[in-house]
Parts: C-alpha cells; sequence; structure tokens
C-alpha cells in the first residue's frame, strides 16, 4: 500500500521527533524546577503545534491495528508532576468541547491534565513507531492527526495561552 510513504516524509519524522522530545520532557519533568519546567513548556508546545500541523494527512489506516501504550496509571503519574510543578498555577481553565455543536458545551479542565493529555497522544503515537510495524504506525498517525483537530490541538493551544499568562506576568511581578 502506497500509503506508508507518509510515515516516512519529512514533516512526519519531524512531528514523531519532536513527540518523543515531548515525551522525554514530561518524563524528566520531576527533576526541574517550576520555571524550567514552564520554560521548556513554552518552548516545545508550539513546536509540536506546528509540526501537527505540517503532516500530510493519512487517508487510510486498518483500524485493527489501533493500539493504545499509555495506560492510566501513566497518564496520572504525568497529570501528578505536572500538578507539582504547576504548584498554585495549576489552575482550571474553560475549553470549549468543539466535538459537540451546541456554543453553551465548555469543560473545566486543569492545565495539569492537559500535559497528561498531550502525553497520553504522544505517547500512543511513540509506541506505535516503537513496534515498527508500519500497519500500527499507520493507524496511530491517522488517529493522532484526527485528534488533532478534534481534540488536543486545542488543548495544547489552551495551555500555551496560560502558561505565557504565568510566565509573563511572574516576570512582571518581578521585575
Amino acid at each position: 500500500m502506497e500509503n506508508y510513504s507518509v510515515l516516512y516524509q519529512k514533516e512526519s519524522i519531524e512531528f514523531v521527533t519532536v513527540a518523543k522530545e515531548y515525551l522525554a520532557f514530561m518524563e524528566s519533568a520531576k527533576n526541574l524546577s517550576k520555571e524550567d519546567f514552564i520554560d521548556k513548556s513554552v518552548k516545545i508546545l508550539p513546536l509540536l503545534y506546528l509540526k501537527g500541523v505540517l503532516l500530510t494527512p493519512v487517508e487510510v489506516f486498518d483500524e485493527d491495528y489501533l493500539e493504545k501504550f499509555v495506560d492510566e496509571s501513566a497518564w496520572t503519574y504525568i497529570q501528578q508532576v505536572a500538578t507539582a510543578k504547576l504548584d498554585s498555577d495549576d489552575t482550571y481553565t474553560q475549553l470549549q468541547d468543539i466535538s459537540v455543536v451546541s456554543d453553551m458545551d465548555y469543560l473545566n479542565i486543569g492545565l495539569s491534565e492537559i500535559y497528561a493529555d498531550l502525553y497520553q497522544e504522544m505517547g500512543d503515537l511513540i509506541g506505535a513507531y516503537r513496534t515498527g510495524n508500519d500497519e500500527s504506525m499507520l493507524a496511530a498517525m491517522y488517529y493522532c492527526q484526527g485528534n488533532f483537530g478534534s481534540y488536543w490541538g486545542i488543548r495544547l493551544l489552551v495551555l500555551l495561552k496560560n502558561l505565557h499568562t504565568i510566565k509573563y506576568n511572574n516576570q512582571n511581578i518581578e521585575n
């Protein structure tokens, strides 16, 4: 199937590289100061978004190969690390659920939950790439791209907006 070539295009490889860096960042975040955690976040999150936008769409995949690699305990661990790092800045933010047509459907979601949601999305993709199985990789890329438009892309932007405010309001107070 010629659809596999999308997995090895420059845009896909760059996206997977940034996704892997995000995972490594979150897995080592426990050792960072709050300032370093926020600083690194505001640098990697825009890259993740940009590389997600630039992906060539995956048109066809076999749903039988779709696997999940990030379980609830891993999600919870990442969420707890982000909570500890953000401390009092781990606030709830309103997020419009774009999968629902009504303008009245908003979610209140903690910033640390968004970090964990992104970790889960990227972890499932990287887990599939680690298998080396083209069918699994293609299914994971298709799923990740679909969720970019309807789920994790908007969450990333909301997180970045809030982190920008935290980072630059704290700098303004200190200066």
